[in-house]
């Protein structure tokens, strides 16, 4: 399967930003569906590994603490309708549309 990712260069700030599509979670390997059932405490329905199970649970576990302090200042700032009780992907989109997606740029730094 190929996916075309488009790049948009904003004309405000001259950043580039891509379109990710909703299958998509930024800096992951696996879709959306995997992880939200992985999350979900549905490990049984997806074909990974024991120990990307538990990366992807221990990951989630720790950024949702993150996830969910960016939904309450989003909240309290533009009074958005998506909450802790949300679906993952719906908030993990809001805090991606926020520019505010936390991620290391490691692997494409230069020594």
């Amino acid at each position: 399967m190929t996916i075309i990712i488009r790049r948009l260069r904003c004309k405000k700030c001259c950043r580039i930003h891509h379109e990710l599509p909703d299958m998509i979670i930024p800096y992951k390997r696996h879709c959306t569906e995997t992880i939200e059932a992985i999350i979900g405490g549905e490990a049984e329905k997806v074909s990974c590994e024991e120990s990307t199970i538990r990366r992807i649970q221990s990951w989630w576990l720790a950024y949702r603490l993150y996830i969910e302090g960016v939904l309450r200042a989003l909240r309290a700032k533009y009074d958005t309708r998506i909450s802790a009780k949300s679906a993952p992907w719906e908030m993990i989109r809001a805090v991606v549309n926020a520019h505010l997606w936390v991620h290391t740029r490691s692997a494409f730094s230069t020594g």
